[in-house]
């Protein structure tokens, strides 16, 4: 009788890293989400992603380290569009991702436990509109709107948001398709004679 060996499985590949990583992080924002930052433990999320809690570690250092994780992944779409020459596709990309439910459940969260926890309000600030008015004032000085400045960028990125945003945050309205999010991001550039 032959004996069949055990097929025994190596490290995971990059992309099963990157698996993995995603659906932790996807699991922790739902616990920020429904039981806020402190109601949210390593144990908890690390059952929700069915993995042992080491493995959490693994990954993030912390909660804090996870939270600015799941920041810097919702918006990972400026690393596309350094190069792009449509200020109507940077505009659409803005909107999607900043009206998403992920972006919302992690802003409502900030807003919830910023006096608590003023770090994670530093964090969000930091690595999402603060990076994303830099990235704006970079981009359109380097593809020529006169006066690229950040006070400009500043209004720009708070006219992306508008009105919609804070229907997204009191839950009033559902997150924008591709479709919808290019036509708040037209209806704004339409409101802006500098960006013609």
């Amino acid at each position: 009788m032959e004996v069949q060996k055990a097929n025994k499985r190596g490290r995971p590949s990059a992309a099963e890293q990157r698996q993995r990583r995603d659906a932790i992080l996807d699991v922790a924002v739902g616990l920020f989400a429904e039981s806020g930052f402190t109601g949210t433990t390593i144990e908890s999320i690390a059952a929700g992603a069915g993995v042992a809690k080491r493995t959490v570690y693994t990954y993030f250092e912390d909660k804090e380290g996870m939270f600015h994780a799941a920041i810097e992944r919702l918006h990972c779409y400026r690393e596309n569009l350094a190069d792009a020459a449509d200020l109507e596709e940077v505009a659409t990309r803005i909107v999607f991702a900043v009206h998403s439910d992920q972006a919302v459940a992690l802003h409502r969260l900030v807003v919830a436990e910023a006096l608590r926890f003023p770090q994670i309000a530093e964090t969000f600030y930091g690595v999402g509109p603060g990076e994303t008015i830099t990235f704006l004032a970079e981009w359109f000085s380097k593809n020529g709107y006169d006066g690229g400045t950040r006070l400009r960028a500043e209004l720009f990125f708070s006219l992306l948001l508008g009105e919609p945003h804070r229907r997204r945050l009191l839950g009033l309205a559902p997150a924008p398709t591709q479709k919808q999010a290019r036509t708040h991001a037209l209806t704004v550039l339409a409101e802006l004679p500098w960006a013609a």
